[in-house]
């Protein structure tokens, strides 16, 4: 058996080292925990207007429920030279084909407004995949076009929405201005 001896200097050297070491780690740490934190408290939301040098708005519409008024909507439109985006649910677009071929062939965008228009607020990753992707689908049939833009139902979202939903190539879009006309108010 071999003795080990250390001075007092090297002693007192390898406890400075120990504690510089120690000292980092707890630097490191706090660090780790405090980006993390951060990073956590900052919820992510939809795009609710897009900045631009040109006085301009965008008029869209979410369509989940009839379809008494499509012709309408189409002539007003026209007659103001108007341009639109229909948030449609894969459900509205399965029982009024023809109306959404007709807002699409007047000119105006047909993206996501989900499938059938349930609360995704909570919802697990799969159910939002799931959904999106069988209104993405049924416009793609109607259109021929992909949708690149989503409006959550309801406009409720969270963080696992806006998450996945962007991760599957789409852009989250949210109404800064409401019509008001779900509960009959003009």
């Amino acid at each position: 058996m071999r003795a080990v001896t250390y001075t007092k200097k090297q002693i007192k050297r390898f406890a400075w080292i120990a504690g510089l070491v120690i000292a980092a780690a707890a630097v490191a740490i706090t660090l780790v925990v405090t980006s993390v934190g951060t990073r956590a408290a900052k919820r992510l939301v939809p795009i609710y207007s897009v900045d631009c040098k040109e006085k301009k708005i965008a008029v869209t519409f979410d369509v989940a429920w009839e379809n008494s008024n499509t012709d309408e909507l189409i002539s007003i439109l026209k007659d103001y030279d108007a341009k639109a985006t229909f948030f449609v649910t894969g459900d509205f677009c399965r029982r009024y084909r023809e109306d959404v071929k007709k807002f699409y062939d007047a000119g105006h965008e047909i993206e996501n407004h989900s499938d059938k228009h349930p609360k995704l607020t909570g919802a697990n990753v799969n159910d939002i995949i799931a959904d999106t992707r069988a209104c993405s689908n049924e416009i793609k049939m109607t259109t021929g076009e992909e949708p690149t833009l989503y409006r959550a139902p309801s406009g409720e979202y969270d963080d696992n929405l806006i998450t996945t939903v962007t991760g599957m190539g789409m852009q989250v879009v949210q109404w800064d201005v409401e019509a008001v006309d779900t509960d009959g108010k003009q």
